[in-house]
């Protein structure tokens, strides 16, 4: 169990086991102020540490808990046995550096990574490999 601050400075408790997806939090999206990190696991939650810092907390209770860059440079991070990937892309979806995607969450995650880098990082940590 991994313990974290929550923007109004409660402590948050988060199996790391059951994390989906974290990146870093996106002006606007949380209610409260002073969140850096975005967690998706049970339900979403908004944290006050740096994702560098939840990183390393999830890893050590998800060791396929792997990243791709998302489309503004920064990292997405995942469990891949949740995610599907590659997913091609048309030219008009190929913009701001998006080179492949994969599914997770019932979403298109654009990233900046080649089909290739896609299919090996999932390969290799069980995820879900389309041709």
């Amino acid at each position: 169990m991994i313990t974290l601050t929550g923007t109004d400075n409660s402590s948050v408790k988060i199996d790391g086991s059951l994390v989906i997806r974290a990146r870093r939090a996106v002006y606007g999206e949380s209610i409260s102020e002073g969140a850096q990190t975005r967690i998706d696991w049970a339900y979403t939650q908004f944290v006050k540490e740096p994702l560098s810092q939840v990183v390393i907390a999830i890893k050590a209770e998800l060791p396929t808990f792997v990243f791709l860059t998302g489309r503004d440079g920064s990292q997405i991070w995942f469990d891949a046995r949740k995610a599907v990937g590659p997913m091609p892309l048309t030219n008009s979806q190929r913009v701001g550096g998006a080179r492949s995607a994969i599914k997770i969450m019932g979403y298109r995650q654009y990233v900046t990574e080649t089909e290739e880098d896609v299919r090996a990082l999932l390969s290799a940590h069980g995820g879900t490999v389309l041709p």
